[in-house]
């Protein structure tokens, strides 16, 4: 893809994180995610102006880089689409298993990822910087991919 093409889509995806973090240190920057979409190990899943996954697929296993909706798409089956779209292509890529970490307080997150068969495997404790003196953990999740719902 052209790298005029990748910026802008970078540019989309920076605001829907920019919306969908409250943590100013927890937001990608525009210039970050451009330099994820121009790795060609790493692909994305998009619904236009609604939310979008970043992630990576390395043999067997992948890994959720970031994931982010729309707070007013929030609860309206936005992420559980964009999980749903991850299962086909790591299905389709002979995947077995994807990982992700999210932020021990972002409760909606966890309820999706809970929700589309994600289990806890670890934590690493106070790994997210929230405020100027307050951590929070990071909770390790993996899922086993397969055709079973």
């Amino acid at each position: 893809m052209e790298n005029k093409v990748l910026k802008s889509l970078a540019d989309e995806f920076s605001d829907i994180h920019l919306k969908s973090f409250n943590q100013q240190n927890l937001r990608f920057s525009s210039r970050f995610i451009f330099s994820l979409l121009i790795n060609p190990q790493i692909s994305y899943i998009y619904k236009k102006n609604k939310g979008f996954c970043i992630f990576s697929i390395n043999k067997e296993d992948a890994e959720i880089i970031t994931m982010a909706v729309v707070p007013k798409y929030q609860n309206h089956g936005i992420g559980f689409l964009i999980l749903n779209e991850l299962d086909e292509v790591l299905l389709k890529s002979n995947c077995k298993k994807v990982f992700l970490e999210v932020a021990s307080n972002n409760l909606i997150a966890l309820h999706l990822y809970k929700k589309v068969g994600f289990r806890n495997f670890g934590i690493r404790k106070n790994y997210y910087r929230i405020l100027k003196d307050k951590k929070v953990d990071a909770i390790l999740m993996k899922k086993v991919v397969n055709l079973q719902k």
